[in-house]
C-alpha cells in the first residue's frame, strides 16, 4: 500500500480506536477508493460497520476482503463473528469451519464455533471445540498441566 494511503488508513485506526466509527468508515472508505484491493482495510471497515450494527454492510465488506486474499483464515472467522452476531447461524457454522479448515490451529475460531454449536443445540460439538481451543491455548503458550 502507498505511503499516504498507509497513513490515511492508520488514521481510520485511530478513529476506531476513539470509537469514531464514521470517521473511521470514511478513512477506510477513501483508501480502498483508491485501492480496492486491500482485504485489511475491507476487514476493518466491516468491524467499524459491525460496531455501528450495519451487519449487510459488515458482510459485505468481509466477504470483498475474503475475495482479496481467499486463504486467510481470519477473514472467516471475521464473517463467522459477523453472521453469529445477526443471528444467521448455519452461514456463520460454515464460516467458522472455514477458517478452521484454513487453519487449524486459530483457537478463536474454535471457540466461536463451539458458541455457535451451543446456541443450534449441539452441546457435543461444542464441548470438542471449547476442549479444541484449550488444547491449543495451552499448546501455544506452553502451558503445562501439573
Amino acid at each position: 500500500m502507498r505511503q499516504d494511503l498507509e497513513e490515511r488508513f492508520i488514521a481510520g485506526q485511530f478513529k476506531f480506536m476513539d470509537e469514531d466509527f464514521e470517521g473511521c468508515i470514511c478513512a477506510f472508505s477513501e483508501v480502498l477508493e483508491a485501492d480496492p484491493l486491500c482485504a485489511r482495510v475491507y476487514q476493518a471497515r466491516a468491524i467499524a460497520r459491525l460496531r455501528l450494527n450495519d451487519n449487510d454492510a459488515a458482510i459485505k465488506d468481509i466477504d470483498a476482503a475474503i475475495k482479496c486474499d481467499p486463504e486467510n483464515a481470519r477473514l472467516y472467522y471475521h464473517k463467522g463473528a459477523i453472521l453469529f452476531k445477526a443471528e444467521v447461524l448455519d452461514e456463520a457454522l460454515k464460516s467458522l469451519t472455514q477458517a478452521i479448515d484454513l487453519s487449524p490451529e486459530y483457537a478463536p475460531a474454535y471457540v466461536l464455533r463451539g458458541e455457535v454449536y451451543e446456541r443450534l443445540g449441539d452441546k457435543d460439538a461444542a464441548g470438542l471445540d471449547i476442549n479444541n481451543a484449550m488444547v491449543l491455548r495451552k499448546e501455544s503458550t506452553g502451558v503445562v498441566d501439573w
